[in-house]
């Protein structure tokens, strides 16, 4: 049977409250971090323990079966993938019952815990419940670029979504939508790095991880549609890509609406203090009046 989003979408709804506290949360608050009963670190160094002895071929061959890889950064060891024991048999890990182990723990057997706040934990714990993905950007280190993690990044461009007084307007769809989309839009983000592939990579890994819910595939088709073009701003500031072919993109409901909601919140969530958005916020908003106005146009010539 398919796995079910409604306790995600329940808990989206318990988090966009006025002075909930999720929105009531200062992430930018000093040592703010997100604590894992069995954190990023310990789980890589525990399969790399288990592994020594193997070359990377081997080791590889190992970890694949579970959905993911250990691979150098340019600092550190770190991992690509998913971690999983889905649909894994007892026949499939039996040679490596420790590696299945660790993986177990840090998939099934984990627990998110924010310092004085029990409820943002709560929803945070059934957040991973539903997407165990989550478990792999907890502490996962972005390019200095950034002050914060990718996990404390999310939840920042989350809380910016839903403070925007545009998202009120939206409907509930396009709110499922646009939640989904920011909770994986950097799942992919190479660690320590500057990663221009991500919003790509990480749009096809969601239709992955979507496809074992059951929603409809034009639902999931627009949950990757946003994560896809989520840096539009950056690809339009750049000239990479023309404001007429983001139009013809973009052009269908909110999705540009959604979009500029979302890419406002990214680039408040670069920096501490929104410093990234002093820089880069008024050629966002430029690029938004050019390519809504094109979209208009389509849809009054259609």
């Amino acid at each position: 049977m398919a796995d079910s989003l409604d306790s995600f979408y329940n808990v989206m709804q318990q988090m966009e409250q006025a002075g909930s506290a999720f929105l009531t949360e200062d992430f930018e608050a000093p040592g703010f971090c997100l604590e894992l009963k069995y954190c990023r670190h310990d789980f890589i160094a525990d399969v790399n323990r288990l592994l020594l002895g193997y070359d990377i071929e081997q080791k590889n061959a190992v970890t694949s079966r579970f959905g993911f890889v250990l691979e150098k950064s340019p600092q550190w060891l770190t991992f690509r993938g998913y971690p999983s024991v889905r649909n894994l048999k007892e026949d499939d890990i039996k040679d490596v019952s420790e590696v299945y182990d660790c993986v177990k723990r840090f998939t099934l057997e984990n627990e998110i815990s924010v310092e004085n706040n029990p409820l943002l934990s709560h929803y945070l714990n059934v957040i991973a419940g539903v997407f165990p993905e989550f478990y792999t950007i907890i502490g996962k280190i972005q390019h200095h670029t950034h002050s914060y993690s990718v996990d404390v990044h999310t939840l920042k461009v989350l809380q910016g979504i839903m403070l925007n007084r545009l998202y009120r307007n939206l409907s509930f769809e396009d709110r499922h939508v646009l939640q989904a989309a920011v909770l994986m839009h950097d799942f992919t983000k190479k660690e320590g790095e500057i990663d221009k592939s991500h919003p790509e990579c990480s749009s096809k890994d969601a239709a992955v991880i979507l496809s074992r819910f059951d929603i409809s595939e034009s639902l999931k088709k627009r949950i990757c549609l946003i994560i896809r073009h989520h840096d539009w701003s950056e690809r339009y500031n750049r000239g990479i890509t023309a404001a007429s072919e983001f139009a013809e993109i973009l052009k269908n409901g909110n999705d540009f609406l959604m979009l500029y909601i979302m890419a406002e919140a990214d680039l408040k969530a670069v920096k501490r203090g929104g410093a990234f958005y002093e820089k880069y916020g008024s050629a966002l908003h430029r690029g938004y009046e050019e390519i809504n106005t094109l979209i208009n146009m389509l849809i009054s010539a259609a």
